[in-house]
This record gives structure tokens, C-alpha cells and sequence, in this order.
């Protein structure tokens, strides 16, 4: 499958550490430069705001998807290519499912664990079969990734389910996972 658009869930917060701030605003520009579009959660602060206004300002192209209720606290960016408005999160994250082809997750608090969660069981349950890579900055996710391990390790989660997603610890190795991701279903789900 053919990757325009692609998906980032992150922090509305930036950090402490400028690192995270480096590699986003990084992706911005690798977007732009790679004529990706960006599909973001629409927000002007944070990791949020620095993804989309770093791929605006190398002429690519955005996609914000915010709830109202965000809009009313001054928490949007207006000046994205396109800004769509929801009525709730949840709406949000179904359109933002709907116009992706890859999903990116770059660090977060934790509504972005539960969009990369919920994005990887969808995954799981094949409601869609699009790569998802968390951008594990500086071992940001190891602690996530060594729990989703356990997980399989105890029985939890079928083996396969380690294949869902990507552990990439630099841009190029989110792309070239991305080239050679295939979506697998575990036999839970394939009797």
C-alpha cells in the first residue's frame, strides 16, 4: 500500500529534554521534503505544534483534527492546509484513522499512549492494516515496548502482535519499516 498520509500522535506538551523538540521538528521537514501529509491532532502547543508548523515551514502540507472543545480553549492551529473541527475525541480519532496510511507516535503523555494502544489493538483486530511506528527518541518507549514483550511473554497477547508495530529509534528506520511492513493477523483472529 501506497503511504501520502501520514499519522503523527504526540505531546501537547514538549518535554524537558530538547531532544524531543530536535527529531520532531526533523520529521516535519522529512515529511515535507518526502511529500508526505501530515494528519495531526490539530493543536498549536507542544510536540503538536512544533510537527505541524516544522512541516509548514518546508512547504508541506498539514491535516488538523481537533475537537471543539479544544478550539474553544485557544488550543488550535488555524493556519494548517486544512482544519477540521470534531464534536469529540472520538470523532477525531476515527477521521484521523480514516485519512492516514502510516501512523508515526512520537513521545507523549498519555493520551498519546492511548492512541498508539488503541491504534495497535485496532490493528490486532483488523479494523485497519496500516504500519504503526513509535519514534522511540532517546529510549522514550522502551519501558512500553518492554511491557507489550511481557505481555506476549505471559500469554496475553498472541506473538504476531509483536509484528503490528515498528520500535524505531531514527526517522530513516520508520521508513524502511514501513516499506517492508506486512500486516499479519494472529490465528486468534484468522479461524
Amino acid at each position: 500500500m501506497a503511504i501520502h498520509n501520514v499519522c503523527v500522535f504526540c505531546g501537547s506538551n514538549s518535554g524537558l529534554d530538547p531532544k524531543f523538540a530536535t527529531a520532531t521538528e526533523a520529521l516535519g521537514q522529512y515529511l515535507a521534503e518526502h511529500d508526505y501529509q501530515l494528519v495531526y491532532g490539530g493543536g498549536d502547543h507542544g510536540l503538536m505544534g512544533k510537527i505541524a508548523t516544522s512541516t509548514m515551514a518546508h512547504h508541506g502540507r498539514v491535516i488538523g483534527i481537533i475537537p471543539r472543545f479544544l478550539v474553544e480553549r485557544g488550543l488550535a492551529l488555524k493556519t494548517v492546509t486544512t482544519f477540521v473541527e470534531t464534536k469529540t475525541m472520538n470523532e477525531r480519532k476515527e477521521k484521523m484513522l480514516h485519512l492516514a496510511d502510516a501512523f508515526v507516535v512520537l513521545p507523549g503523555g498519555f493520551g498519546t499512549f492511548e492512541e498508539f494502544l488503541q491504534m495497535l489493538s485496532w490493528s490486532q483486530m483488523d479494523i485497519h492494516q496500516k504500519p504503526i511506528a513509535l519514534y522511540n527518541i532517546d529510549g522514550f518507549y522502551d519501558d512500553m515496548v518492554a511491557m507489550i514483550k511481557k505481555s506476549t511473554a505471559c500469554g496475553f497477547a498472541p506473538r504476531e502482535n509483536l509484528d503490528l508495530f515498528i520500535d524505531g529509534h531514527s526517522i530513516d528506520e520508520i521508513f524502511t519499516g514501513f516499506e517492508n511492513f506486512k500486516h499479519v493477523l494472529p490465528p486468534k483472529y484468522t479461524n
